[in-house]
C-alpha cells in the first residue's frame, strides 16, 4: 500500500504534468491562429496589382474605356490596376483566361455581350461557361455602334443597302469583330428581318477592319461611335444608321435602324466587370465600390460623354440579373436569325 505522503506526491506530479499539457495545447493553438492570420488567405486585399483583362485589341474602344477606368479605380484601391489585352476568338481567349484564373480578385474581365452571353450560345467549343464560371461585379456602360460606309459610297441610307442586297444576292458585305459575336449576330438578325443575304467578313477588331472599309473592300462597317466619329468629321466615313435603342448624342443626325424601317430592332452593346466564380463576396463588393468611384469621377464622366458612351454602374446582383435577361433576349435573336448566322 502507498503511504499518504507518497499519494500526495504522486497527485502533485500528475497535476504538474496536466498543466504542462494544457500550456502546450494553448501555445500550439495560438501559433496556429497567428499563422492563419498572416497567411495569404487572410492578407489585406488588395496587396498587389489587379489586372483588368480586355479580350480585344489595344487601341479599340473597349481598351480605351478600360484604361480610362483603371486610374480612378487604382486611386481607391491603393494598388496598381493594369490593363492587359488578350485577343482572339471573339473575345473567348481573354474571357477563358479570366475564367480559369485564381478566384482571388486579382484578375478581372472587362467583357460584354460577346464574352458573357453569346460565345457560350453560338460556339460549342467555347472553353468556359459564363453562368458557371463568372461572378458579376457590375455593369460599366453601354456603347453606341453605327453602320458606316466609305465617304463616296453609293449607300446613303440603310434603305439603299437593303435595295442593293435585294436586287443582287450576296452583293453587299459587312465586317464584324468576330465570327458569331454580337455584331455578326446583330447583322444576321437584321438581314433576316429584311429578307436579304449579306456577306460577312470577320476581323479581330475594328482597327483591323478600318483600312478595308475606307478602301471599299468591305461595304459596311459596324463600329463604335467613339472610333468612327473623328473619321466621319474628317469626311472619310459616312454613318447611315445607329444600331442602339436611340440616336447617339455624338451623331444626333444619324437615324436608328428602328427609324429606318425596322421598328423592333435594337442592338444595345454593354460592358461590365466580372471575376472568376468562386471569388469572395467581400472582394467583389470592394471591386464594385472601386467601379462606382471611377464612374463618379468628373474627368471620367466627361471623357465618356465625349466618347459617346453612357455610364451605368450597378450592384453585382443587379448586373447578374441583367445578364440573365440579356441571355434570353439574345437567345431569341439567335433562333430567329436561323441560317443567316451561318454566313
Amino acid at each position: 500500500m502507498f503511504s499518504p505522503i507518497r499519494i500526495l506526491q504522486f497527485s502533485a506530479l500528475l497535476n504538474r504534468h496536466r498543466r504542462k499539457l494544457l500550456q502546450t495545447a494553448l501555445t500550439t493553438t495560438l501559433v496556429s491562429m497567428t499563422a492563419g492570420i498572416s497567411s495569404p488567405a487572410f492578407a489585406a486585399y488588395p496587396d498587389r496589382p489587379i489586372v483588368i483583362v480586355v479580350p480585344f485589341s489595344a487601341g479599340g474602344s473597349t481598351d480605351v474605356l478600360a484604361r480610362l477606368l483603371a486610374r480612378p479605380m487604382q486611386e481607391m484601391l491603393k494598388r496598381p490596376v493594369v490593363v492587359e489585352n488578350r485577343v482572339g476568338a471573339a473575345g473567348a481567349i481573354g474571357a477563358a483566361f479570366v475564367a480559369k484564373s485564381n478566384p482571388d480578385g486579382y484578375t478581372v474581365l472587362f467583357g460584354g455581350v460577346g464574352t458573357n452571353i453569346l460565345n457560350s450560345l453560338t460556339i460549342p467549343e467555347t472553353p468556359y461557361h459564363p453562368q458557371r464560371d463568372f461572378a458579376a461585379v457590375g455593369e460599366v456602360c453601354t456603347v453606341d455602334y453605327v453602320l458606316v460606309v466609305k465617304a463616296d459610297s453609293p449607300f446613303k441610307s440603310l434603305s439603299d443597302v437593303i435595295a442593293k442586297a435585294k436586287a443582287e444576292k450576296d452583293s453587299v458585305s459587312y465586317m464584324s469583330t468576330g465570327n458569331k459575336g454580337p455584331l455578326h449576330l446583330g447583322m444576321a438578325y437584321l438581314s433576316k428581318m429584311a429578307g436579304v443575304s449579306l456577306v460577312h467578313a470577320p476581323y479581330k477588331g475594328e482597327s483591323a477592319a478600318l483600312p478595308d472599309v475606307l478602301a471599299g473592300r468591305v461595304d459596311i462597317g459596324i463600329m463604335t461611335v467613339p472610333f468612327t466619329t473623328p473619321l466621319i468629321r474628317e469626311g472619310k466615313l459616312r454613318a447611315i444608321a445607329s444600331v442602339g435603342n436611340k440616336r447617339s448624342a455624338l451623331l444626333p443626325q444619324v437615324p436608328t435602324v428602328a427609324e429606318s424601317g425596322f421598328p423592333t430592332y435594337a442592338l444595345p452593346i454593354w460592358i461590365g466587370l466580372s471575376v472568376p466564380a468562386a471569388t469572395a463576396k467581400e472582394r467583389i463588393d470592394l471591386l464594385n465600390r472601386a467601379l462606382h468611384h471611377a464612374l463618379s469621377d468628373s474627368d471620367v464622366k466627361s471623357r465618356m460623354s465625349a466618347l459617346g458612351v453612357s455610364p451605368v454602374g450597378s450592384s453585382p446582383s443587379e448586373f447578374s440579373a441583367f445578364q440573365d435577361r440579356e441571355r434570353e433576349r439574345w437567345l431569341l435573336m439567335i433562333k430567329e436569325s436561323g441560317t443567316a448566322l451561318d454566313k
